[in-house]
């Protein structure tokens, strides 16, 4: 399995243009699989704005990372 990064940098590398074509067709063809719905933008909203007005929190990577291991959602 490939990191990012290790698909960039093999994708910057390559010259074969049959190669890119297949590629950007690949990702035209995932485009819109991970949008959100208008409702899961609506809660998202509404969570920015309670954190705006200090009733809500965010929670920083780590935070989220160590909340992840010890089994918090």
């Amino acid at each position: 399995m490939f990191t990012k990064l290790d698909l960039i940098e093999r994708i910057i590398a390559t010259t074969d243009e049959k190669i890119l074509e297949r590629v950007g067709k690949v990702l035209e063809s995932k485009e819109g699989e991970f949008t959100f719905t208008p409702e899961h933008l609506a809660m998202l909203e509404e969570r920015r704005d309670r954190r705006r007005q200090g009733r809500g929190k965010g929670y920083s990577l780590p935070e989220v990372k160590r909340m992840l291991k010890n089994g918090r959602k």
